[in-house]
């Protein structure tokens, strides 16, 4: 059983990391400094280098995912969190598909992939998905990333399908989802599916309070995450029966399955990963956890430089 690191050494751990990340990931100095290593001052969403594609699954349904080219290297799959879609990555992975055949998909019920008309939105039913699309385009020794819901996909598939899985890294989620996250959830989408009067009236609402999000990446959700109802509401494209999806989970049957080196990324700032699920994550001889500093639920938002940097020294080793 793996010893605990005490903070001190969690930290300088994290420094370290970051700075084999600078020697091993590639990027130019000028790259570094658009990223704000450490700082937390985001860059603009970099333009868009991606090409929209859809598979059919076995069940029939049409399955969207932004494809960032590099195909022949190495595929990197990117998760979204719930009420976010494939472009919740948009600012990060052109930073990655130099080296990686970089792929960001929408869930099912999410962005641009089709509802499910029963409302199966269970982490296995995602799970299924996720098997399509790698079995369809063929891919092997794949890093796959998931952040909150994504991130609770990608344990239960490398789980299930560890001749597929090289490396995993879940962002700020761990094995269990307790009662009151469920009901703060399914508090907020019933909300949300009331709209709102329009892009710019969105665009406040999350521009509201204290946020590290550049408003242009807040742009960029606007202008490819929602659409317009009927009635002229402007809503987020998303099913409102995900909820039916919510409600305490317990991943550890799959999590003892997982034979890849996996990566445990919690923020600072967020509570959503108890420090006892932490130390019991640790107890898994491939396992790492890394706390990252001034980060909450979104640390590939929140603190994107340090997000890059942590993955690149993770695939790196």
């Amino acid at each position: 059983m793996k010893r605990s690191l005490s903070p001190w050494l969690q930290q300088h751990k994290l420094i370290l990391w970051l700075t084999a990340a600078v020697v091993a990931s590639g990027l130019t100095l000028s790259e570094w400094s658009s990223i704000s290593v450490i700082v937390r001052a985001q860059s603009p969403t970099a333009p868009a280098a991606y090409q929209d594609r859809f598979i059919t699954t076995k069940e029939g349904r049409r399955i969207h995912y932004l494809d960032w080219g590099s195909a022949g290297k190495r595929p990197f799959i990117m998760l979204h969190g719930i009420n976010r879609s494939a472009h919740t990555f948009d600012h990060i992975a052109p930073l990655l598909h130099r080296d990686f055949h970089v792929i960001a998909m929408d869930l099912r019920g999410f962005g641009d992939s089709d509802w499910s008309p029963k409302g199966e939105y269970l982490v296995e039913d995602f799970v299924r998905d996720l098997h399509d699309l790698v079995q369809q385009l063929n891919l092997r020794d794949i890093v796959l990333t998931g952040n909150s819901m994504g991130g609770r996909v990608v344990q239960v598939y490398a789980g299930l399908h560890p001749d597929r899985t090289g490396k995993v890294i879940v962002e700020d989620v761990g094995p269990e989802r307790p009662e009151s996250v469920t009901t703060t959830l399914t508090q907020r989408i019933q909300k949300e599916t009331e709209g709102w009067a329009s892009e710019e009236e969105l665009l406040a609402s999350m521009r509201r309070g204290q946020t590290r999000i550049p408003e242009e990446t807040h742009r960029n959700w606007v202008r490819h995450e929602t659409k317009k109802l009927p009635n002229g509401r402007i809503v987020w494209k998303y099913d409102p029966n995900v909820t039916q999806g919510l409600g305490p989970v317990d991943l550890w049957k799959y999590i003892k399955q997982i034979k890849a080196p996996t990566l445990y990324m919690v923020g600072a700032r967020s509570n959503l990963v108890p420090r006892e699920t932490q130390e019991q994550l640790k107890a898994f001889p491939h396992f790492e956890v890394v706390t990252i500093p001034d980060a909450g639920h979104y640390p590939h938002l929140d603190t994107p430089g340090v997000w890059l940097a942590v993955v690149k020294a993770f695939l790196a080793g």
